[in-house]
C-alpha cells in the first residue's frame, strides 16, 4: 500500500455542499470530500495529458490507467481531507460514543471530563451525570487526552441575477445564503493506491500548487493550494494494528468516514445488522460467532449525495451511517491479513471518494478523557490573498446585512428560548400579568428610539429599564404574593427574580443559547457572539441584548395570558 498526503490551504471560502440548512441556502460539511479531491485531480491529469471531455475515457484500450487512477475503489482511493489541529496533525471525527455532561463547556485552558459510553456498563454510569452526546466534530488523541478542534465558517449573502442584464429582476432575484468553510484554514488530505507507479503519476499531478474546489468558483469560492507532505505511515492512527488488537477484552470498530452498506436485499440501510454482515463476509468468518456485545451500538445516520460536473446532475441520495459511529463486538477468531486489509481498503459504497472508512480499537480501553479545544493560531501559509479595502458605502451595505443576520439568529435563539420557558398559570392573574407586558413594551419603544441615536446621545441602560424596575419594587402587597409564588418551571426560580436577573444581565442569556445551538456555537470570537460579512464583524451590544431579553420577558407573558385563557 502506497499512501501519498498532503496538506490543502484554503485561500478563498469553500463551498462543500451538504445536504443540510434552509433550501434557499447552500451549507457546506466541515471537511473537503474526497470525491471534490478527486474531481479536481481528474480535470488537471486530462489537462496534463491532452485528454478532452467528449473522449471516452472508460475505454481501457485508449487510456489503460483512467479507470485504475480515479474510479476502482480496489486499487485507489482519495479519502476525505479533515483539518489539521495547531501542531499540524489531521484530526479526526469524534466518536459517538462520547458524552459529557450537560452543563459542561469546552474551552482552550480549562480541560473538562468526558466518558466513553461504550467501556462503561449501564448499570455503572454515575446516576448525577447528565449526559450529551459531544457535538464537537474532529478531534486528536493522545492517551486520555482530547483535544477538541472547531472549523472557522463564513457565511455570504448573495443576490440571484439574471444572466443577461447582470442585475436581479422581479422573476429572477432572490437573496440566498453560503455557509462555507472560511479561508485561512489547513486541512490533510490522503490517497491512497495500490503500486508505487500510480503514486508517482498522481504526485506529479500534485506539482502544481493552486487547484480551486467545491462549488461557485466562479463566484470567489474554493481557491486553496496544495503542499506535499511525505509520510510513510499507511494508516490514519498513529498506533500500529498489531499493538491495537493485542490482547482486548473486545473488537471495537470505529467509523473514520460516512459509510454506505448495502443489505442482504442490495438495499442501502443504516441497520447495524447490515454492517455486521458486510464485516463477517469481508473478513470471511461465520456469521453467528461476529456478535454485538451489550451496551455497543453508537451511531447516527445522515443522508448523503453529491454532483456530477460532467452529467450536470445530483447524485442519487442515499442513507449513510455518521462518520464517528462506534460498533462493539465479541472477541471472535480473525486472520491479521483480513482484518488489514478492511483498514486499508475500507467497506462499502463509494470507497474511491473516501467513503466507509473504518479502524479497529481506535481507542483504549478507557472510560474517561480530559478535553479541551484546540487553540487557534494564524496559518501564514494559507492566509488570504489581499482583497482591495472596500468602498464607505459597501462597508455600510456589508454591516447592514452582518446586523441582519446577527438578528435572524437572535430571532431563533429568542422562539427555542420561549418555547422551553413556562411559568406556573395558575399563581398570577391575567391583569398583573398584562401590567408587566404594558410596561415591558412601553421600555422596548424607548429603547427602539435611543438605538436610532449615536452612542453619545443614548441614555445610559439602567436609565431605560428603571420603569420595569419600579414596577416590580413597589407591588402591592397581593400582586407582590402573587409575582413570589409564581416560579419558572424549567429555571425553577421566582418568575420576578429571573426577569432582575435577566435585566441585571441581559446578555448572559443570548450568550448562553448562543453557545449551546448548533446553529451558532462556531461564530464566537473571543468566546463571544458575532457576525462577520466582507470582513466587517458585528457583535451584540447592551441596546441589543435588552432589546432582545424585553422581547423574551413579553413573549413568555404573552404566551401564558393565551394559555390561561384556553384553560
Amino acid at each position: 500500500m502506497n499512501i501519498i498526503t498532503f496538506l490543502i490551504h484554503t485561500k478563498q471560502p469553500l463551498l462543500a455542499t451538504s445536504l443540510q440548512g434552509d433550501p434557499n441556502s447552500d451549507v457546506s460539511h466541515d471537511y473537503i470530500l474526497g470525491s471534490m479531491i478527486r474531481g479536481g485531480l481528474i480535470g488537471r491529469y486530462f489537462k496534463q495529458k491532452g485528454i478532452q471531455k467528449s473522449d471516452d475515457i472508460l475505454d481501457s484500450k485508449l487510456f489503460p490507467d483512467i479507470k485504475r487512477l480515479f474510479f476502482d475503489d480496489s486499487k485507489t482511493r482519495y479519502l476525505n481531507a479533515y483539518p489539521v489541529d495547531i501542531n499540524r496533525k489531521r484530526t479526526l471525527p469524534t466518536p459517538r460514543s462520547w458524552y459529557k455532561d450537560k452543563t459542561a463547556e469546552f474551552s482552550e485552558d480549562k480541560e473538562t471530563s468526558i466518558y466513553d459510553f461504550s467501556q462503561i456498563p449501564i448499570d455503572e454510569r454515575d446516576e448525577e451525570l447528565s449526559p450529551k452526546l459531544i457535538e464537537e466534530k474532529f478531534c486528536t488523541v493522545s492517551d486520555t487526552d482530547v483535544l477538541f478542534y472547531r472549523v472557522k465558517r463564513r457565511i455570504n449573502i448573495h443576490n440571484q441575477r439574471d444572466r443577461k442584464r447582470g442585475r436581479g429582476i422581479d422573476s429572477n432575484g432572490a437573496v440566498f445564503s453560503y455557509d462555507a468553510i472560511d479561508a485561512g484554514q489547513t486541512f490533510q488530505a490522503i490517497i491512497l493506491c495500490d503500486s508505487e507507479q500510480d503514486k508517482d503519476t498522481i504526485e506529479s499531478v500534485l506539482q502544481t500548487q493552486d487547484i480551486w474546489l467545491g462549488g461557485s468558483q466562479s463566484a470567489g469560492y474554493g481557491h486553496a493550494t496544495i503542499e506535499l507532505i511525505p509520510n510513510s505511515n499507511s494508516s490514519e492512527v498513529e498506533t500500529d494494528l498489531t499493538e491495537r488488537l493485542w490482547n482486548k477484552t473486545s473488537l471495537t470498530i470505529t467509523l473514520l468516514s460516512n459509510t454506505i452498506i448495502r443489505d442482504e436485499y442490495g438495499q442501502c440501510s443504516v441497520e447495524p445488522e447490515a454492517l455486521r454482515q458486510a464485516i463477517s463476509k469481508i473478513l470471511n468468518i461465520n456469521e453467528k460467532s461476529l456478535e454485538f456485545e451489550n451496551n455497543s451500538i453508537y451511531s447516527s445516520t445522515i443522508i448523503v449525495g453529491g454532483f456530477n460536473r460532467t452529467w450536470g446532475l445530483p447524485l442519487p441520495q442515499t442513507p449513510a451511517f455518521t462518520a464517528g459511529s462506534v460498533f462493539v463486538f465479541k472477541p471472535f477468531a480473525y486472520e491479521l491479513k483480513k482484518i488489514q486489509e478492511l483498514e486499508e481498503q475500507g467497506i462499502g459504497e463509494r470507497r474511491v471518494e473516501g467513503f466507509g472508512r473504518v479502524v479497529f480499537n481506535w481507542l483504549k480501553e478507557e472510560s474517561e478523557y480530559q478535553a479541551k479545544l484546540s487553540k487557534s493560531k494564524p496559518d501564514n501559509s494559507s492566509a488570504m490573498i489581499e482583497a482591495e479595502p472596500l468602498s464607505q458605502d459597501s462597508l455600510k451595505i456589508a454591516g447592514n446585512i452582518a446586523l441582519r443576520n446577527l438578528r435572524k439568529k437572535l430571532d431563533n435563539l429568542l422562539l427555542k428560548a420561549v418555547s422551553t420557558t413556562e411559568i406556573q398559570r395558575k399563581e398570577i392573574s391575567n391583569s398583573q400579568l398584562s401590567r408587566l407586558m404594558i410596561i415591558n413594551r412601553q421600555v422596548l419603544s424607548q429603547l427602539e428610539v435611543e438605538q436610532t441615536k449615536i452612542a453619545s446621545e443614548r441614555k445610559n441602560i439602567v436609565e431605560i429599564i428603571a420603569p420595569i424596575k419600579s414596577l416590580l419594587q413597589n407591588l402591592p402587597a397581593n400582586a407582590r404574593s402573587q409575582f413570589e409564588r409564581t416560579r419558572l418551571k424549567n429555571l425553577d426560580k421566582r418568575f420576578d427574580e429571573q426577569i432582575n436577573e435577566w435585566l441585571k444581565s441581559p446578555q448572559s442569556w443570548i450568550n448562553e443559547s448562543w453557545i449551546s445551538d448548533p446553529q451558532t456555537r462556531n461564530l464566537l470570537d473571543n468566546g463571544q457572539p458575532f457576525i462577520k460579512i466582507a470582513g466587517v464583524p458585528k457583535r451584540i451590544d447592551d441596546y441589543l441584548a435588552l432589546e432582545y431579553t424585553l422581547r423574551l420577558i413579553i413573549a413568555i407573558v404573552k404566551k401564558t395570558i393565551k394559555e390561561k385563557n384556553n384553560d
